[in-house]
């Protein structure tokens, strides 16, 4: 279902799981982290593995014909609770007030003991846009 999207130093063919997958007008990003191309973790505090994920996701998004503006839905795992205010200065740096997806924030033991967060999301492109439209 849908079209796998790998992206160089991010997955490849034989990683467990795509960078992204996109289905119709939906591109259902992986966890991002705080890795460099080579698998190396980049950053020592929240900030700068904040950043470092925001980067990675938004050029997973890219190769899917995405934006970081795209993003509907995201859900961030930190390996710390009180990292969080420091998470959330960083994520309103990318996400200005008119652009604030949904998000769940979990608190959660990540897969490398050096990474501190970790952030998945889903993206919406195409016709089937709300953006700027009220609830009713």
């Amino acid at each position: 279902m849908g079209d796998i999207v790998d992206v160089p130093g991010v997955t490849t063919g034989t990683s467990p799981y795509p960078s992204a997958r996109r289905v119709g007008d939906l591109v259902f990003v992986s966890g991002q982290v705080s890795f460099d191309d080579t698998g190396n973790v980049v950053g020592t505090d929240v900030v700068e593995q904040t950043r470092h994920s925001l980067t990675r996701l938004d050029r997973v998004l890219a190769a899917a014909g995405a934006t970081l503006h795209d993003i509907a839905s995201a859900t961030v795992y930190l390996a710390n609770a009180e990292d969080a205010p420091r998470f959330n200065e960083e994520w309103m740096r990318w996400f200005a007030a008119d652009h604030r997806p949904a998000r769940a924030t979990v608190v959660a033991a990540l897969l490398d003991p050096q990474l501190l967060v970790e952030i998945q999301a889903v993206a919406v492109t195409g016709r089937g846009s709300t953006e700027g439209k009220e609830a009713e």
